[in-house]
């Protein structure tokens, strides 16, 4: 039997068995909130070798091009053969300092006593910290910053890269494919990335994602446009 690669480990290839079951051996991540029936459109992975050792696409794969599969359908037939996967949530190097400079603060979330308010509304109780979330949407890379509203401190930085590339490489192509048949695709791979990485980052500062009160996100206008579905 041939091994199935990911991210420099490997696993025996076993006939029947679907990516994201190897995915699981490897302890590779692979985001899903549908119960793997192929309909959240989320685990899509690249197949970087053996692509002709799979089964067929699925009709829930419709959407896909060159080599990328959802990893809940995608099948490795031929055992004989190696396969190698790369889920879209590869971590590239990021620049993390800068030059701190002062700014005057004029929060629009504030908390008064036990109250939580946004623009003077009170929204919520306080439940002991009160949470932004910063991102910079790029064509290739997406930063995530967890940062505490109160003390101005960055709890968490998350960096991965784009998972929007089946859709192309560049502006010009993404923006040919969200026009097209599959509208929204982009948009909703993005989303459950982001929401993904929520989680992860709240987990390891252990609070809650409902202590997030305010989100800023930046990116040229096509990546801003997919990302709100204009």
């Amino acid at each position: 039997m041939s091994p199935v690669f990911s991210d420099g480990r490997e696993q025996t290839s076993l006939p029947g068995n679907t990516i994201f079951e190897y995915a699981d051996s490897l302890k590779e991540r692979v985001p899903t909130s549908c119960g793997r029936t192929g309909e959240c459109h989320e685990c899509i992975v690249e197949i970087k070798r053996g692509m002709g050792s799979l089964n067929d696409l699925a009709p829930e794969e419709s959407f896909l091009r060159d080599n990328y599969r959802l990893a809940c359908r995608a099948i490795v037939e031929d055992v004989h053969s190696d396969v190698e996967f790369a889920t879209l949530r590869r971590q590239p190097k990021i620049l993390s300092t800068g030059i701190r400079r002062s700014a005057e603060r004029d929060p629009r979330v504030v908390r008064k006593g036990t109250v939580v308010s946004i623009d003077g509304e009170p929204v919520d109780k306080y439940h002991g910290v009160i949470l932004g979330l910063a991102g910079d949407i790029g064509t290739t890379t997406v930063v995530l910053n967890l940062v505490d509203l109160e003390s101005g401190e960055t709890l968490q930085t998350s960096s991965f890269e784009n998972p929007q590339r089946f859709g192309g490489a560049d502006v010009m192509n993404r923006i040919s494919y969200d026009g097209g048949d599959f509208q929204g695709e982009l948009q909703q791979v993005m989303l459950s990335s982001i929401n993904f990485e929520i989680g992860s980052m709240t987990r390891a500062s252990r609070v809650h994602r409902r202590q997030i009160y305010d989100v800023v996100l930046v990116g040229n206008t096509t990546m801003r446009d997919i990302l709100f579905g204009v």
